[in-house]
């Protein structure tokens, strides 16, 4: 009894960890189109934000990203039973990792060639092709996983999934227009914005059960 007790007090407070993290990532996100106002959103990578003197609140969001992703697949460990959900906690574990390598290593200048680029530009990469995989994928997984069970608002989840796959997408195919003509209108800016605020809300609503809030308590 008292190892159950102490497993869901634990699960409780990362699930609430997960939250306050996510709503972090969001509020960094939005300081930094007012500090930086130089970058315009339909035209660079959140990652761009991280070049420059206040690259560090750059930083600040993806840590505080990677800390929810990491805080959710705790608060879910007792929660799935089944090889998808198994599969999704794997899947959060590498976001996780993903999301901290991409504030750990800045990104190089967009304008940098391959054979010019930092140790950090690489491993900035390497993040990006290990965190956001195991984005989507955790959130997929772990939506089949949880919309069964009782406290999960499944149609919630997979919508949200679904923004998330979408807007991927949206950015893949924006990006790869944006390398044909570089000078012509694109939209990637705001698709990867998209898919990191819809993953943000995703892990909120993914915690929330756990987290054992009432609207009541917090107002």
């Amino acid at each position: 009894m008292a190892i159950n007790a102490v497993s869901s007090d634990l699960s409780t407070i990362a699930a609430r960890g997960a939250i306050a993290a996510a709503a972090m990532a969001i509020l960094a996100l939005a300081v930094l189109h007012l500090v930086r106002a130089d970058l315009h959103p339909s035209r660079h990578m959140i990652s761009e934000y991280a070049i420059g003197a206040n690259g560090w609140i750059m930083g600040v969001c993806f840590a505080a990203f990677a800390v929810a992703s990491a805080a959710l697949l705790v608060s879910l460990l007792g929660s799935v039973n089944n090889v998808v959900g198994w599969l999704g906690l794997a899947a959060l574990a590498a976001a996780a990792i993903g999301l901290f390598l991409g504030g750990a290593f800045p990104m190089d200048p967009a304008t940098a060639s391959p054979e010019n680029m930092s140790f950090s530009g690489r491993m900035h990469g390497v993040g990006f092709m290990v965190g956001v995989p195991g984005m989507i994928l955790a959130a997929l997984l772990l939506s089949l996983a949880l919309r069964g069970q009782a406290g999960w608002n499944g149609p919630q989840l997979l919508l949200l999934t679904a923004v998330i796959w979408v807007s991927l997408a949206v950015m893949a195919w924006a990006l790869m227009n944006f390398m044909k003509q570089p000078d012509g209108p694109t939209i990637m800016g705001w698709a990867n914005r998209l898919l990191m605020v819809s993953y943000a809300a995703w892990i909120m609503v993914a915690a929330w059960p756990k987290a054992r809030w009432s609207l009541w308590a917090i107002c």
